[in-house]
């Protein structure tokens, strides 16, 4: 597979034999972001719109740059002009309701990801998006049913290999005091190869910060589970 630098340089080529393509500067940009440099990914995507300024699909890459950059505001602004544009493209809700979600403003980035699952409703990504937003508002018996859905999401083989939904259910049946489920959502995203200790100390600093935090405290074969060997 070839490098992010050789698909820019391709990408550069193509724009220069034909610096009309609004395509070849919105793929460059795209590359350019994945590999964090988003002030020239912006640029490209300045001239991709200068090129064609009804396409809604470059405002949603242009909003994608502006959101990993921390510019909210005009990420907001550029996802708002591509659903103008493309008003039946679940994705352009579900980086919307992203949006939402990193500002603190859960009620509408769930509205975008409902908006969005209704549009795209075998999108397992999307069910653990709105998922994590009910955790984070405490509404765990929601986020258990959208991971859940996530989970039997027809596109699951691949959904598993990048995300940890078992493992992400399970913690939310931690915080209802399900010992059972939890125990065995946890159990199989460790046989998955997930490092559940790892994810756990990303979200706590330990099993005591999370009794501390929830206010629920882990039998003890649960708490071992989830602590690092001595």
């Amino acid at each position: 597979m070839p490098s992010i630098d050789a698909i820019i340089a391709d990408y550069t080529q193509e724009i220069e034999l034909r610096p009309d393509n609004a395509g070849a500067y919105t793929r460059r940009g795209g590359a350019y972001r994945s590999k964090g440099n988003y002030d020239r990914a912006l640029a490209d995507f300045n001239k991709a719109i200068e090129l064609k300024p009804d396409d809604g699909s470059i405002y949603h890459s242009r909003g994608g740059a502006y959101r990993n950059k921390g510019n909210y505001d005009r990420a907001l602004a550029d996802f708002n002009k591509a659903i103008e544009l493309e008003p039946d493209d679940g994705s352009i809700y579900e980086s919307r309701g992203s949006v939402y979600e990193r500002k603190g403003d859960y009620d509408r980035a769930i509205a975008d990801y409902t908006q969005a699952i209704e549009l795209e409703p075998d999108d397992g990504s999307i069910y653990e998006s709105r998922g994590s937003v009910y955790e984070r508002k405490g509404d765990y018996d929601r986020a258990i049913a959208d991971y859940t859905q996530a989970i039997e999401s027809p596109a699951i083989p691949f959904f598993l290999m990048l995300n940890s939904p078992y493992y992400i259910r399970g913690k939310a049946w931690l915080h209802l005091g399900e010992w059972d489920k939890a125990k065995s959502d946890l159990t199989t995203a460790r046989d998955m190869g997930r490092d559940i200790i790892a994810l756990f100390h990303d979200d706590y600093e330990g099993v005591e910060d999370f009794e501390r935090k929830s206010g629920v405290k882990l039998p003890k074969d649960i708490a071992e589970m989830l602590t690092p060997p001595q």
